[in-house]
């Protein structure tokens, strides 16, 4: 009887810890943050954007974007991760809708792109240093040759470009 026990219990506690560690899984998906440009006297609808005429088009590659919304969806919906891959390792921020990409640097345009964070290599690109995180967020490359750049937005306005610079120091709100 006391075998028996144990084994229920046993089987209860590896069910129990399989559902905590999935519902982190599932609300991250569901409730993907929004970043938008932050001022101080006003905050505006844009928010990060995935610059695609609808969801059937593919995420990877395309160019981010300040879009104008009142109920943000699946293109403006991203996670802040902290990840390792190799001897790398900062925060990114993930596509909610496709886990596997997140913001990147285009390394011919500067722009702010969707890409596969999950090679070293990659990770260059997508790993961020969090600066302030708590009254003036922004986000500075960690890796690479672009080591430095924020994440920035030309303008907080619908249709403005998101983009790595220097000399942008970009403050988001999420």
């Amino acid at each position: 009887m006391k075998t028996l026990s144990k084994k229920i219990l046993t089987v209860c506690l590896a069910l129990m810890m399989a559902v905590v560690m999935a519902l982190p899984t599932f609300a991250a998906d569901y409730y993907g943050l929004v970043y938008r440009p932050f001022y101080s006297t006003s905050y505006s609808n844009n928010y990060l954007n995935v610059n695609r005429s609808s969801t059937s088009v593919p995420a990877a590659g395309r160019n981010l974007i300040l879009y104008r919304t009142t109920s943000p969806g699946t293109d403006q919906r991203f996670n802040e991760v902290y990840v390792s891959v190799g001897g790398k390792s900062g925060h990114i921020i993930q596509f909610a809708a496709q886990p596997e990409l997140a913001v990147n640097r285009s390394t011919s345009s500067g722009n702010a792109i969707l890409y596969s964070w999950n090679s070293e290599v990659n990770l260059s690109d997508s790993a961020f240093e969090l600066i302030n995180r708590y009254d003036q967020p922004s986000y500075q490359l960690k890796y690479g040759n672009f080591a430095g750049q924020y994440l920035c937005y030309a303008s907080d306005s619908p249709g403005a470009r998101v983009y790595f610079s220097t000399s942008g120091y970009c403050i988001w709100d999420n």
